[in-house]
């Protein structure tokens, strides 16, 4: 009944983790991107370096774009247009500056502009940068390289460039800010930095100290020179949002590392003009994204040089406009005009309804809608528009009282693109409480021969602008099932109103999730407009993280409502906007999401749980020690969870030295910067952080760990008959003795020389043998506790065997792809801890006789109890961390019987007697 009772524990833990996995790679909206396609053939010409460099940096190399014609010229390196570098991501290519490259070219010349760009595109032969940190400084420097290299290769250029624009993908964008660290790079060499699905705020995996040490050096400098040395350089971020579950959009923000005032954080969910989410490779070749982004790049031309502007805080504003918030004109406007004439000849319309529409297959004369404002009640306007004239609406002060005005005060620059994006469609919210001295507002409608369409609405701010609490758990449960089918909150949104605007209290935790559904009921338009259908935009403050849905009247509209980032700013509430049809009547649903909330949990909390995991086997290790120290005989690893796996007996402890550790006096003398702080630190940096957090990783960890126990178990059990049959057929040579160290150190010499994790995997082959082959004796006489406990330890020593291989697969992952280069792995990060581990796993194995350390395994008890607190308090984001305490936690339970062997061994006779 235990082990039932623990496997349906265990079964809801992988329920758990399997539901969230699922909601994360396939609950997100249908891929919107557009594919880039080329005109002609894409060429990527490598550009000749020095054989010093060829020789240092072997696997990399440096590559320009080029198609058709235009390739025919580059390949002469005869260069005059702007350089652009693109610097590839984890696992990354090249030739992924294939949309960037040829979209600008086609720009250039549809445009016909004065100047053009050339790409230039980095090798790192798909280096695997997010999973093996030793490669980063070696990228960074060969990318340092590439930019003097490209700037000289414009010495007879008419307009010599002396910056570079990066473009950086991925780990590719960590690459671009850590240039700015190298001591002899030249900070002027680069202005302009925007990167893509790149993890500014901490490793996705923080697999190994070079990793660690390489983020803590980029985001320190970064956070210290900021505000003076770079205070030139511009930097863009945007993340892919909900499709992108690989790097999630808080930690592509670019908040308390470089100033808002030179950097932007945004989601391409909510960047203008394109709207989509975009999973981690998308981001390089979705049209709407690349488009934006090549718009961006040209507007930060300065035309009297024709070369990037110099002037950081233009460049800036030009960044806000494509990235965060469009005002709807078909280009850049660099200042707007604050008054303007309105011409006398125009026609006027008057409209002094609340709700109006001003419909027109076509306009043959420039028209002036004029729209009543002094209103006895209402406080608010709103207008939807697709007008494509840059100046389309204004207040004035009508002197002749018909409501035509010569001057009016332009509002234009206040207006806010908004979906589809295949129109020029925008809104403008006026608050009319701030233009007193004004009678109208005039909605200026040029003459065209395209249809347009303009909608009006004057309301009282009080009857639109709505409060709902969104449930909590408790809610949730008390409610179930009726607010996941029917939904927690229903609101009837009347037709003749253009806008809601529902504020949403209690959104203040990343695992909340529901879903807006918004349903058309009566609709009384005879023929759809241009644009027919309404739009939800979920409007978090702060954050640039917007998330919009648009539908036509025909369809139900659905919204996700749930947070991509922890780190926001409560107080302002997070709302819910709804801009509908006045023809239409519509009933709105909030539907809580459990499904989603279980993907929430794994977004932002999955890679913390191999720390718990591993925390739990050695409260289970601790236990097994104990028990051979008090009563002579080594359980089995699922009962030693089970007896001292309680959560309060690790979790109170943990909290109270984080609690101690939070305290600024404590802070200050560790310092904020110096990574000896708990990574609960940067949990609450984040917003991630909760007081049951850790209560509730534990148990999951708990659950999945029995299950790993349970299924090793049975394999072992398994293998060891077959084991059983082919000893049996084959036995064993007699020199098995001398087997088992050679292999050991084999696996030594192996991890010493070539890589780390080569020996390891040797050590766990040779593990896995004597387990078996200990099982195999068990089974002749299953009484012996002796040769019980043997199989118990040794069990237990394949499990930390197997999760500290496969923490440390990276490196020889990496290893086995570059062999061709060098058979040895450099800046290998695994080779300590693997020698360490092996000689460890070595002593465990050669004394063969765990009850022999009896007498000393109460105090490694306390010394692996203490490895836990660390692991629990150090080891969760920091996952490398992990490899330091395993082979800290197989020394503690070799060490008693090493002492032991050496105490019992007889003293060695004097040969001279």
């Amino acid at each position: 009944m235990a082990l039932l009772t623990k496997l349906l524990f265990s079964g809801v833990c992988i329920a758990v983790l399997l539901y969230g996995i699922l909601d994360v790679i396939t609950n997100y909206e249908q891929n919107k991107c557009h594919m880039t396609y080329m005109f002609e053939q894409p060429e990527y010409l490598e550009i000749p370096l020095s054989k010093a460099i060829k020789e240092k940096f072997p696997r990399y190399g440096l590559y320009v774009y080029g198609e058709g014609p235009y390739a025919r010229q580059v390949e002469k390196l005869n260069l005059q247009g702007i350089p652009v570098l693109f610097i590839p991501g984890n696992s990354g290519s090249h030739k992924q500056a294939r949309s960037l490259g040829s979209v600008s070219l086609r720009r250039a010349m549809d445009k016909r502009t004065h100047f053009f760009f050339n790409y230039f595109t980095v090798d790192f032969n798909e280096d695997l940068s997010a999973l093996y940190g030793g490669v980063l400084q070696d990228e960074t420097e060969f990318v340092h390289t590439c930019i003097k290299k490209i700037l000289r290769l414009y010495k007879n250029a008419e307009n010599k460039p002396s910056t570079v624009i990066l473009v950086g993908h991925s780990m590719g964008g960590m690459i671009a800010r850590a240039l700015f660290t190298l001591p002899d790079f030249d900070h002027t060499q680069v202005n302009t930095i925007i990167t893509q699905s790149t993890p500014h705020q901490i490793p996705v995996l923080s697999v190994d100290s070079y990793m660690a040490s390489f983020y803590r050096n980029v985001n320190n400098y970064w956070r210290e020179f900021g505000a003076t040395n770079l205070s030139h350089v511009t930097v863009v971020s945007t993340g892919g949002g909900h499709r992108d579950y690989q790097v999630r959009n808080s930690l592509s923000s670019l908040k308390g590392i470089i100033d808002p005032a030179r950097s932007i954080s945004s989601s391409t969910i909510s960047m203008p003009k394109a709207w989509v989410s975009t999973d981690h490779l998308c981001a390089v070749w979705c049209k709407e994204v690349v488009m934006a982004t090549v718009r961006a790049i040209f507007d930060i031309v300065d035309t009297s040089t024709n070369q990037v502007s110099t002037d950081a805080n233009y460049r800036m504003n030009v960044f806000r406009h494509h990235f965060l918030s469009h005002s709807g004109s078909r280009s850049y406007t660099r200042s707007w005009t604050k008054e303007l004439t309105l011409d006398p000849s125009a026609t006027w319309v008057m409209e002094k309804g609340l709700t109006w529409e001003f419909a027109r297959d076509q306009v043959n004369e420039q028209t002036y809608i004029s729209i009543p404002i002094e209103r006895q009640r209402e406080d608010t306007f709103v207008a939807v528009s697709d007008i494509e004239s840059k100046d389309w609406i204004c207040v004035c002060k009508s002197e002749t009282g018909d409501g035509r005005c010569k001057k009016c005060k332009n509002l234009s620059k206040y207006g806010e693109a908004i979906p589809p994006s295949n129109s020029w469609r925008k809104v403008v919210h006026v608050n009319l409480k701030k233009h007193k001295s004004m009678t109208h507002v005039i909605i200026m409608v040029p003459r065209t021969k395209e249809k347009v369409e303009v909608m009006g609405d004057i309301y009282r701010r009080d009857d639109r602008h709505l409060s709902y609490r969104m449930p909590g758990f408790i809610d949730t449960i008390m409610t179930y099932p009726e607010s996941v089918t029917q939904g927690t909150g229903i609101l009837t949104l009347f037709n003749d109103t253009l806008f809601y605007d529902l504020h949403l209290l209690n959104m203040d935790q990343v695992f909340k999730a529901f879903t807006v559904k918004l349903e058309p009921k009566k609709c009384s338009a005879a023929t759809p407009d241009l644009h027919d259908g309404y739009m939800m935009k979920l409007h978090v403050p702060e954050s640039n993280e917007d998330a919009f849905s648009f539908n036509k009247l025909s369809e139900t509209g659905y919204l996700q409502v749930k947070l991509q980032s922890g780190n926001i700013d409560y107080s302002s509430n997070i709302r819910l906007q709804v801009y509908t049809d006045p023809s239409c009547t519509y009933q709105l649903k909030i539907l809580v999401s459990p499904m989603q909330m279980l993907g929430q949990f794994v977004r932002f909390y999955g890679t913390l749980l191999p720390g718990f995991m591993v925390a739990v086997l050695l409260m289970g290790v601790m236990h097994q020690l104990r028990c051979m120290a008090k009563d002579g005989i080594c359980p089995a690893l699922l009962d030693a969870i089970e007896a001292n796996g309680k959560p309060y007996f690790i979790i109170p402890v943990a909290m109270l030295l984080n609690f101690i550790f939070q305290l600024p006096v404590t802070q200050q003398a560790l310092g904020e910067d110096s990574g000896m702080l708990p990574d609960t630190r940067e949990l609450t940096n984040q917003g991630l952080m909760m007081r049951l957090l850790p209560l509730l990783l534990y148990l999951i960890a708990q659950g999945l760990i029995n299950f790993q126990c349970f299924v090793i178990d049975i394999g072992m059990k398994f293998l060891s008959q077959v084991f059983g049959i082919l000893c049996s057929c084959c036995p064993l040579p007699s020199s098995e003795g001398r087997v088992v160290p050679a292999f050991l150190v084999l696996a030594l010499v192996l991890s010493g020389v070539l890589c780390g994790t080569l020996g390891l995997v040797i050590c766990y082959f040779v593990c896995i043998v004597k387990v078996l082959r200990t099982y195999h004796v068990l089974r002749q006489d299953i009484l012996d506790s002796g040769v019980q406990s043997r199989y118990n330890l040794y069990q237990t020593t394949l499990l930390l065997l197997m999760w500290m291989m496969g923490l440390n697969l990276p490196p020889m992952i990496v290893w086995l792809k570059n062999i061709q280069y060098s058979i040895i792995l450099y800046n290998d990060p695994t080779w300590l801890t693997s020698i360490l581990c092996i000689l460890a796993v070595g002593a465990l194995l050669l004394c063969d006789d765990p009850l022999s350390g009896k007498d000393h395994y109460f105090s490694t008890c306390i010394g692996v109890y203490i490895l836990t607190v660390f692991l629990v308090l150090y080891g969760t984001l920091s996952t490398y961390r992990i490899s330091y305490v395993i082979p800290a936690t197989l020394f503690l339970m070799a060490i008693p019987q090493v002492v032991s062997k050496l105490k019992s061994s007889p003293p060695q006779k004097d040969r001279n007697m």
